[in-house]
C-alpha cells in the first residue's frame, strides 16, 4: 500500500472503532485522513471495500506469522504432535501482541472489528470466512492431532467456540478493567495471552472428551 492508502486506512480504523461500520462516515474519514472524498473513491471505491482492506491490512500479517510459527514447530516436533497449549498459543499470542501492544491505549482495531462483526452484515461474514480459511484448515488439523483425533464434530465445535471467544475478546477487552476493579493492566499482553491460552486449551480438551450420548 502507498502512503495515502495507509493514511486513509488508519483514519478509517478510528472512525469504525468509534461509530461502528453502519455509523461510520466517509466524510469524517476524509477529515481525519486529510484527503478528499475523491481520494477514497479512487483508492477504495466504497466504504465496504475500505473496511475489507483495513481488516486485511491488520490481519493478514498476523495470520502469516501464525502459520509460520505453527509450521516451524511442526517440522521440529515431527513425527510427534504438538501440545495443544502450543498450538493455541500460536493462534492467540500474535493477535493479542499486535492488537494491544502496537496500537496504544484505545484498542481501536479491536473495537472496530468487534463492532462491525456485531452488525452481522453479509459481506463481513464472508470476509471473516475468507481471512480465516487457511488458518482454520491448518490449525484444525494441528488441534485434532494434538487431541488424538477426537473426530470432525468435536473439532468443529471446538474451533467454533475458540473463534467466538477470540471475537468476544476483541469486542469486550476493556471490560476486563471493570471486572478486575482496575487492578489488571489492559496492556499486559503476556498475562492476558497466558490466561487465554490456558482457558482455550482446557476448553478444547474438554470438548474432545464429551460423551456424545450426554
Amino acid at each position: 500500500m502507498n502512503d495515502t492508502q495507509v493514511k486513509i486506512i488508519e483514519a478509517a480504523e478510528i472512525e469504525f472503532a468509534e461509530m461502528g461500520y453502519g455509523g461510520a462516515s466517509i466524510r469524517e474519514i476524509t477529515k481525519r485522513a486529510g484527503v478528499n472524498v475523491a481520494a477514497i473513491n479512487y483508492h477504495f471505491g466504497s466504504k465496504e471495500v475500505l473496511f475489507k482492506e483495513l481488516v486485511r491490512y491488520r490481519i493478514e500479517p498476523i495470520n502469516r506469522l501464525r502459520i509460520d510459527l505453527l509450521e516451524k514447530a511442526l517440522r521440529e516436533s515431527d513425527p510427534d504432535p504438538l501440545p495443544i497449549e502450543k498450538v493455541v498459543d500460536f493462534i492467540v499470542r500474535p493477535l493479542l501482541s499486535k492488537m494491544i501492544r502496537d496500537h496504544g491505549s484505545d484498542f481501536r482495531f479491536m473495537r472496530a472489528m468487534g463492532k462491525a462483526m456485531a452488525e452481522e452484515r453479509s459481506f463481513m461474514k464472508e470476509l471473516h470466512q475468507d481471512i480465516l480459511k487457511e488458518i482454520i484448515a491448518k490449525f484444525s488439523k494441528a488441534i485434532a492431532d494434538s487431541l488424538h483425533q477426537p473426530g470432525f464434530e468435536k473439532i468443529s465445535y471446538g474451533m467454533h467456540f475458540l473463534s467466538c471467544c477470540m471475537l468476544g475478546i476483541m469486542m469486550q477487552h476493556t471490560r476486563l478493567q471493570f471486572i478486575s476493579g482496575g487492578k489488571i493492566d489492559l496492556h499486559d499482553t503476556e498475562n492476558l495471552a497466558n490466561h487465554l491460552v490456558a482457558f482455550l486449551s482446557a476448553g478444547l480438551k474438554a470438548v474432545s472428551e464429551v460423551d456424545p450420548k450426554i
